[in-house]
């Protein structure tokens, strides 16, 4: 979401956080960059002890002195105080390689950096990812220390991944050019032709899952259901409304589109920069179709900072770091019993979308999720990329 992508870019949807498929030169060149270790430097990373507590894990962390990251740009979900208050907190550093990647991308990372230096230590990826992760033997078993607190439909019971933070689908709309929706079916108004978009193709990246699931919702859809979303978007792409963008800021930037579909921590974290194009942008979650899911956390196998790793998945669990996703608006996994008990600030919780919205939100099984994802890959190109 952050990052600017080439105005020129012919694609039907360019490439934006967790939206398209980046080139393999891109990953090809980062691998030559970490491709100098040796067999005895790869040994020593799968070698690489690991604590047995939380304060063992600390220590080998912060001897470890990075936590090697991907795919998490520092506007989205405030991630950029997440970065700075884990460092300060912990003396390790978070370099973030690509952080516009999509959740497809971080898989292709983890494999073609195996073994090397500039592997991801930690990945962040859309729920219908997970089951692709650990079915190739990417990613391993850790339970934060506080993973009994973490709800169950935001965990694997094994540990194999924890889901951090959550958002909900939101409509964004320049008013400067047009009078912002309030249906999912005012988009197929002719007055919003050449000016609808969605974060990025669906085929590759969670965001843009999330709108067609939100679509499917409103539409006579379920979670088991999304057909109704796809059959949507391809009316929209008929009707000439749906069109291709670089980024959702860039667009509502520069015009592309003025009413763009994506999480509601994304709009706030565009504000700044929407400001400085007098964009004025008007936000809502439609009644019609509320749809909310998260991102997952996994710890990367034998990755070349282990305990950086676990240390990292910890610190997004804790506290502080869910008073940080809260005043980005990212909903914190542990957010009802941070709320109950008082520890989430009135200023983080007045970022959040409102309680009535939350309580509404049903998370896809990932099961759900693969098989809403298998149905996008057979059906997008045919029905809605090719209008």
């Amino acid at each position: 979401m952050s990052k600017l992508q080439n105005p020129h870019s012919r694609s039907f949807f360019a490439a934006s956080r967790r939206t398209v498929l980046r080139s393999v030169a891109t990953l090809a060149v980062v691998a030559t960059l970490g491709g100098t270790l040796t067999a005895c430097n790869q040994a020593s990373i799968a070698e690489a002890a690991v604590g047995t507590s939380l304060d063992e894990i600390t220590k080998l962390a912060k001897d470890e002195g990075t936590v090697q990251l991907i795919a998490v740009p520092e506007d989205w979900a405030n991630y950029k105080s997440q970065f700075e208050t884990f460092t300060k907190k912990y003396g390790v550093a978070t370099p973030v390689v690509n952080p516009d990647a999509s959740s497809a991308d971080e898989l292709t990372a983890v494999k073609n950096l195996k073994g090397q230096s500039t592997q991801p230590d930690v990945i962040d990826i859309g729920y219908s990812f997970t089951g692709k992760a650990e079915e190739q033997g990417l990613i391993e078993a850790y339970k934060p220390s506080n993973f009994e607190a973490i709800p169950d439909n935001l965990k694997d019971p094994e540990g194999m991944w924890v889901g951090a933070y959550y958002g909900v689908v939101q409509v964004g709309t320049n008013t400067s050019v047009v009078e912002a929706p309030k249906t999912w079916d005012d988009l197929l108004d002719p007055k919003y032709k050449g000016k609808v978009a969605l974060p990025g193709d669906p085929r590759k990246g969670a965001s843009s899952i999330a709108a067609v699931f939100a679509a499917a919702l409103a539409h006579g859809g379920s979670v088991d259901n999304i057909q109704p979303g796809i059959d949507f978007f391809e009316k929209l792409a008929k009707s000439g409304n749906l069109v291709s963008i670089t980024s959702p800021v860039s667009a509502l930037s520069t015009g592309q589109a003025a009413v763009v579909l994506d999480w509601n921590y994304n709009f706030l974290g565009m504000e700044k920069e929407l400001a400085k194009s007098n964009v004025k942008l008007e936000t809502t979650t439609f009644d019609d179709g509320v749809f909310g899911n998260y991102y997952a956390q996994p710890v990367v196998a034998n990755s070349p900072h282990p305990n950086s790793a676990r240390l990292w998945v910890d610190w997004l669990t804790s506290d502080e770091a869910s008073e940080l996703f809260a005043l980005g608006g990212g909903i914190p996994a542990r957010y009802v019993e941070l709320k109950k008990a008082g520890k989430l600030s009135d200023e983080a919780l007045a970022k959040l979308p409102d309680a009535d919205v939350i309580s509404k939100i049903t998370f896809p099984t990932v099961e759900q999720g693969e098989a809403a994802s298998q149905l996008i890959v057979e059906q997008w190109a045919q029905k809605v990329a090719s209008q």
